[in-house]
C-alpha cells in the first residue's frame, strides 16, 4: 500500500515552492574525439598563414585550461623550450574576404498625398549601390604523436559568411569581429575533439501517469513537483512505489533518471532498458544510454591515463 504520510508531505513540499522545469540533474561527460590517452605533454606550433599565430596562441591556452574530474589533461609546453613532449599540434589557417559592388531595388515615393504625407500616392524603382562581402576562414589542424611519429588527429574546419550592406542599412560586423569569432569558434572545437568535457545537464523527467492507478498517480504527480527543490526525495518516492505497482514506462524512465545521478550506471541502464521495452517511443532513452556509454569511456580513458601516467 502507497504510504499515505509520504503522498501528503511530498503534495506539501511541492506547492510550497517556486516553479521551476521537472528535471534532474546529470552529471555526465563526453570522451576525447581523438587518441591521446598516451599524450600528456603536448605542444602548438604556430599555425601557417596570417591569422595563424592567432589561433595557436589561443588553442595553447584552451588545452592548457583543459580540464576532466578537476585535474588538468594536459601539460601545454612552448615549442620553443625545448622540452620533450608527446605530442606536437600544427596547423594552418586562410582568411580571405572578397568584396563586389551590387545592385538592389528600392521603391522611392515621388507623391505623397496633401492630406497624409505618410501615404504614398506614386512612388518608382530605383537603384541602390550596395556591396556584397564574402569573408571565409579555411582552417587545418594537425597532431603528430612524437614517439611513433602517428597522426593521430586530423580536422578541416571551414567557416564562410556572405552578406550585402547598403547605405540604407545599419552597419555590418567589421570582417576583423568576424574573424576572430569564428578563430574562437573552431579553437572550442579542435579542444572538444582533444580532451574531455565535463557535462551537467537538466533532463527533464517523464511526467506520464498512463497506466497508474489513481493512488498511485497522485504520489507520482507529487513527486515530479518535488523535483524542483527535492530531487532526491522525488527518487525516494518513485522507488516507493515500486511495491505496490508495476513500473510503467514512465515511472521506469524517471528511476533510471534517478540511477544515473547517484552514479548507479547498471542499474540506470536496466531502468531504461524497461523503459524502452515497455513502449517509450521518444528519444529519451536512446539519448541516455548514449550519454551512459559516453561516460564510460571518458572515465575508462581517464582511468587508464591516471593509471600509466599518474600526475606527470
Amino acid at each position: 500500500m502507497i504510504d499515505a504520510r509520504w503522498l501528503i508531505g511530498a503534495a506539501f513540499m511541492a506547492c510550497a515552492t517556486p516553479a521551476s522545469a521537472e528535471t534532474l540533474k546529470i552529471n555526465t561527460a563526453e570522451p576525447a574525439a581523438a587518441n591521446v590517452v598516451d599524450l600528456i605533454r603536448i605542444s602548438v606550433e604556430r599555425f601557417a598563414g596570417e591569422d595563424g599565430a592567432a589561433l595557436a596562441q589561443a588553442l595553447e591556452a584552451e588545452l592548457a585550461d583543459a580540464s576532466f574530474r578537476g585535474d588538468p589533461f594536459y601539460h601545454v609546453v612552448a615549442p620553443e623550450a625545448g622540452t620533450p613532449t608527446d605530442a606536437l599540434i600544427t596547423g594552418t589557417v586562410r582568411s580571405s574576404v572578397e568584396e563586389v559592388p551590387v545592385i538592389e531595388k528600392r521603391k522611392r515615393c515621388t507623391e505623397y498625398d496633401v492630406a497624409d504625407k505618410k501615404k504614398c500616392l506614386k512612388e518608382i524603382v530605383v537603384d541602390m549601390r550596395c556591396r556584397r562581402r564574402t569573408a571565409s576562414v579555411a582552417t587545418t589542424v594537425r597532431l603528430v604523436a612524437i614517439a611513433d611519429g602517428s597522426i593521430r588527429y586530423t580536422r578541416p574546419l571551414n567557416a564562410r559568411e556572405q552578406l550585402i550592406y547598403c547605405p540604407d542599412r545599419s552597419a555590418p560586423e567589421s570582417v576583423e569581429d568576424y574573424f576572430a569569432a569564428t578563430i574562437r569558434s573552431q579553437v572550442r572545437a579542435i579542444r572538444s575533439d582533444l580532451a574531455p568535457r565535463d557535462l551537467a545537464l537538466d533532463v527533464r523527467v517523464d511526467e506520464s501517469t498512463k497506466g497508474l492507478t489513481k493512488a498511485a498517480q497522485a504520489a507520482f504527480k507529487a513527486a515530479v513537483r518535488l523535483t524542483k527543490t527535492d530531487p532526491y526525495g522525488a527518487c525516494a518516492a518513485w522507488q516507493a512505489l515500486t511495491p505496490d505497482v508495476e513500473p510503467t514506462a514512465a515511472l521506469a524512465f524517471n528511476l533510471g533518471l534517478c540511477e544515473e545521478m547517484q552514479g548507479d550506471l547498471d542499474s540506470a541502464v536496466i531502468w531504461y532498458s524497461d523503459a524502452q521495452r515497455q513502449g517509450l517511443r521518444n528519444r529519451a532513452v536512446p539519448d541516455a544510454l548514449a550519454r551512459i556509454a559516453s561516460l564510460q569511456r571518458a572515465l575508462t580513458e581517464w582511468t587508464a591515463r591516471q593509471a600509466a601516467y599518474g600526475s606527470e
